[in-house]
């Protein structure tokens, strides 16, 4: 019995307790989003490898700014190029058509920055530390 339980822990070592995945090397990626000359205060932007692979995310905060991760949070993007989205939109949960807030576009930013295919976003990732801003119109 004892060299079950000893066989059993030595193949749980090797195996691991989880879903180990292949990490590829990623670059850290910062910086700010402006809409109109003033830092874009809400909304997330996500970046898709031109690879394919895994996109890289990250929440924009009160003053534009924002990090971004792909595996763990702050770890960046893969390098190569990207294209790139962002979208920023009002809470419209639990408004009203009697609300004033109803007759508000949703989104702060013109709606062709939501989407790969029309936000004309794109964005080269380096190895090392990178700084990528954009300024919205």
């Amino acid at each position: 019995m004892k060299s079950i339980c000893i066989g059993m822990f030595a193949l749980a070592v090797m195996t691991g307790c989880g879903e180990q995945i292949d990490k590829k090397p990623t670059a850290p990626v910062k910086g700010v989003v402006t809409y109109q000359g003033k830092p874009l205060e809400t909304g997330e932007i996500v970046f898709f490898p031109d690879s394919g692979e895994q996109i890289a995310h990250g929440k924009i905060q009160s003053d534009g700014t924002f990090e971004l991760t792909t595996y763990d949070e702050g770890d960046g993007a893969f390098p190569g190029m990207h294209k790139v989205t962002i979208v920023s939109e009002r809470d419209m949960e639990g408004v009203s058509a009697e609300d004033p807030e109803a007759d508000l576009e949703p989104s702060f930013i013109p709606m062709k920055y939501n989407m790969q295919n029309t936000s004309g976003l794109t964005a080269e990732v380096k190895e090392g530390s990178n700084e990528i801003n954009f300024d919205l119109e």
